[in-house]
């Protein structure tokens, strides 16, 4: 507790320094190479603008790009810090490889068909920030230094190796990694097993015989959190995770309440910047079990924020993702099969779609977000509910014009992982 009072403390003396580099935020940083070695590095504060707003088609947009937001995150002083102190060359390396998952073409899957619109590189980083973004609201409350570092770094791995089309499609075709996997979080298994097979490759997050126990305990920890917290971003876990949260929300509350270092806002249950200026860290107080459950929880909202960004990027990737439906709808089709729910672009409304998703998964998830972490998940669930006004009004009147809503297909740049071309109808 004492040390992160301490951290909190030396945060606010850099406060000058920090100011002016916001001006020079990452968000810039694809405009001059000049700043691509200013980052803003506050201990909990890594990079204050990289945030829910951040417009991650911009910084997706080159490699380089994405490069700068991977440095800012984990390569300068008082950034994430995984444990086992790997090296900047090592770091380098498997983000480099790791991305280069992301543009993978499998066998068995007709790529004039499916062009991964939405399971992006792109994709991966908007998680990565908007995670680090619900850890800055409030989450890191929860997580010590290691476990924050390990989810951020789970973010930008969640979906590597993604195929295009969902698992249903891999099951109902019988595709090979289903008879290797099984149907039981089959993609998510294998972006799990990948990452952790490039942090072996590049001796990142690996154990030594002169690490003490307090270190390999550390580290399994970190892998563990990475494994686990990719598995649970299977949507069909949804259901499950949503139960066992609620579950371990009143002792979670109780905690924080408890420790809390000023008496909490009227109104405001979960954790938020109020407790991170606080220094409050619960990390030491809870078991292993609850802090995974709440960082993979961190990380299948970040996943699904969608819907909870700014109009305009919540209805952008809405159209990606119902492109990349369509895709494998057209794909099964072709195949002779049955396309798999939502995925028939004849018969299925793109706004009614976006209601139904919200009515049935998201609001609950916001709504129970929001009572574990106040501040960032308030964001999510105030866009949401504006969002979902726009969506039933747009819903209406393609009913009642009889005319189907016109999609904006604004796809991520070839380097932020899309791998299609535009069709004809699309130009």
């Amino acid at each position: 507790m004492l040390f992160y009072k301490n951290i909190v403390l030396t945060c606010t003396q850099y406060a000058t320094a920090v100011s002016l580099l916001l001006l020079l935020g990452c968000d810039n940083v694809d405009e001059s190479k000049s700043t691509k070695t200013v980052k803003l590095t506050t201990g909990l504060q890594v990079c204050e603008s990289l945030n829910f707003e951040s417009d991650t088609f911009q910084l997706s947009d080159s490699n380089d790009s994405q490069l700068d937001v991977f440095e800012s995150l984990f390569l300068n002083n008082n950034a994430y810090q995984l444990p086992g102190n790997p090296t900047r060359e090592n770091l380098y390396a498997f983000f480099k490889d790791l991305r280069k998952g992301y543009f993978q073409k499998d066998e068995g899957i007709d790529y004039s068909f499916v062009r991964k619109e939405y399971h992006t590189f792109t994709h991966a980083m908007d998680v990565m920030i908007t995670t680090h973004a619900l850890l800055n609201s409030g989450g890191a409350v929860y997580l010590n230094s290691g476990e924050r570092a390990a989810l951020v770094l789970a973010a930008l791995g969640h979906d590597v190796l993604h195929t295009g089309v969902n698992n249903s499609f891999l099951i109902q075709t019988n595709h090979a990694y289903f008879q290797d996997i099984g149907g039981n979080s089959l993609q998510e298994i294998r972006s799990a097993k990948y990452v952790l097979q490039l942090l072996d490759k590049h001796r990142i997050l690996v154990t030594s015989d002169a690490m003490n126990d307090t270190q390999i305990n550390e580290i399994q920890n970190a892998r563990n959190i990475i494994e686990q917290s990719i598995l649970w971003t299977d949507i069909k876990r949804h259901k499950e995770q949503m139960e066992s949260v609620a579950l371990a929300k009143e002792n979670i509350l109780n905690l924080l309440n408890q420790e809390r270092l000023i008496q909490a806002l009227e109104g405001i249950a979960g954790a938020g910047k109020i407790d991170i200026n606080q220094g409050l860290n619960l990390s030491a107080l809870l078991d292993v079990d609850t802090k995974i459950l709440i960082a993979s929880f961190i990380l299948h909202c970040a996943d699904v924020s969608n819907p909870g960004k700014d109009w305009e990027k919540c209805e952008r990737w809405a159209v990606l993702v119902m492109n990349e439906f369509f895709s494998q709808g057209d794909l099964q089709k072709k195949l002779g099969l049955k396309p798999s729910m939502n995925c028939d672009r004849s018969v299925v409304s793109v706004p009614g779609c976006q209601v139904g998703f919200g009515k049935f998964v998201i609001r609950d998830l916001y709504v129970l977000l929001q009572e574990i972490l106040h501040d960032g998940g308030g964001y999510l669930l105030d866009n949401f509910n504006s969002n979902q006004e726009k969506w039933k009004v747009l819903h209406t009147k393609s009913k009642e014009s009889a005319s189907p809503y016109t999609m904006i297909f604004l796809p991520p740049s070839k380097e932020g992982g899309w791998m299609g071309q535009l069709r004809t109808d699309e130009k």
